[in-house]
């Protein structure tokens, strides 16, 4: 770009006026400075930075980026979760770009095989959906973060008339879960949750957000299962809440739990039940079977929603993507939520989850 060759200034000889015009033919420095760094700029740039595009396909794109560059594993399993308003299918898509990038960047993604986990969460605040991934490394982890606001981002918002599926994770252990309830309690009282752990049963009671072991309950002998094939389902009666049954392969167990009273067994020809009715008044009149939706042991489920007068094969009117294997379906603290064991295939861990229908943000 040529600089202008002259400008024009008026010279002066005395205080009061002027007395002629001539051109000055100093090039100001700034001026040619300016210029030539604009030349040095490539077509198509700018010297000023651009604002970044924030949907929200740019925004994972940017995190994936962001954990490539960090030093990290080249094989690794991806748990992604989502706690924002965002609908299962927009954060499967949002996965799906996520991974792409990786697997571009020669980033192996494995599932239901031993590896590292890379953790991506999706979180809100009043005014941002925040993406946090933690990125494994030799000896440690590192972590990327991606922010988008959260007007921009609104229309992928979870309709409030829509049913949803909500789950929160209650508790994870390394030692095998079969089924788990987390009973109905009066306001005031300590929450409290029930595990069946194979041949006991193990009670919880929570205290500022942590679970603390209160008893534990053995089993009768002759009720232990083989370890591959155990299977049980607890039950809680909805007009006696103290009282938890153990249904078993030909077996019913029971015992009050709030209580020393031992567990008694019976033979029973009744069956576990693979599903919770669940029903809430903000979500109308309807009640709706709550189902896991796979088969295979070794990889990711999912829970369903179909309203209990609807066919078997009809499509759900909400879905929710579980890190494993449901091994039970059991009653929450009301009737609106089930309590869910998962078998996680990236971790091995048994965990905990309340599961809620939900209709509104």
């Amino acid at each position: 770009m040529a600089c202008p060759a002259t400008f024009w200034r008026d010279v002066l000889n005395s205080r009061f006026s002027p007395v002629n015009d001539q051109p000055a033919r100093r090039i100001p420095l700034l001026a040619c400075t300016i210029a030539f760094m604009i030349a040095l700029v490539p077509v198509g740039d700018s010297i000023f930075a651009q604002p970044q595009s924030q949907s929200l396909e740019d925004c994972v794109e940017r995190l994936a980026r962001k954990a490539v560059a960090l030093p990290h594993e080249r094989r690794m399993s991806l748990v992604w979760t989502n706690h924002a308003a965002l609908s299962e299918r927009r954060a499967e898509n949002l996965r799906a770009v996520f991974a792409a990038r990786l697997e571009g960047a020669q980033v192996r993604l494995v599932q239901g095989e031993a590896a590292p986990a890379l953790l991506v969460s999706i979180e809100q605040t009043p005014s941002q959906i925040v993406f946090t991934a933690t990125v494994p490394a030799e000896g440690g982890t590192n972590v990327a973060i991606e922010e988008a606001a959260r007007p921009l981002v609104a229309r992928d918002a979870r309709p409030s008339n829509v049913l949803r599926l909500e789950k929160e994770l209650r508790w994870q252990q390394e030692a095998k879960i079969l089924s788990a309830v987390l009973p109905a309690t009066s306001a005031g009282d300590e929450k409290t949750m029930i595990v069946f752990a194979e041949d006991a049963l193990v009670i919880y009671g929570e205290e500022q957000g942590a679970w603390n072991l209160r008893t534990t309950k053995l089993l009768p002998p002759g009720t232990n299962q083989r370890q591959r094939s155990a299977r049980g389902q607890l039950i809680i009666a909805d007009e006696n809440v103290s009282q938890v049954g153990i249904l078993l392969p030909g077996r019913r167990c029971e015992t009050n739990w709030t209580d020393d009273s031992p567990v008694v067994c019976s033979v029973t020809t009744a069956e576990m039940h693979p599903a919770r009715l669940l029903a809430a008044s903000a979500c109308g009149t309807y009640t709706w079977w709550l189902r896991s939706d796979g088969t295979d042991w070794t990889s990711e489920d999912r829970l369903t929603l179909r309203n209990s007068v609807a066919p078997s094969n009809s499509p759900p009117a909400a879905e929710l993507n579980v890190p494993g294997p449901v091994f039970s379906i059991s009653a929450g603290p009301d009737g609106g939520s089930a309590t869910a064991v998962v078998r996680n295939v990236v971790t091995g861990n048994y965990e905990v989850y309340r599961v809620a229908l939900s209709c509104a943000n």
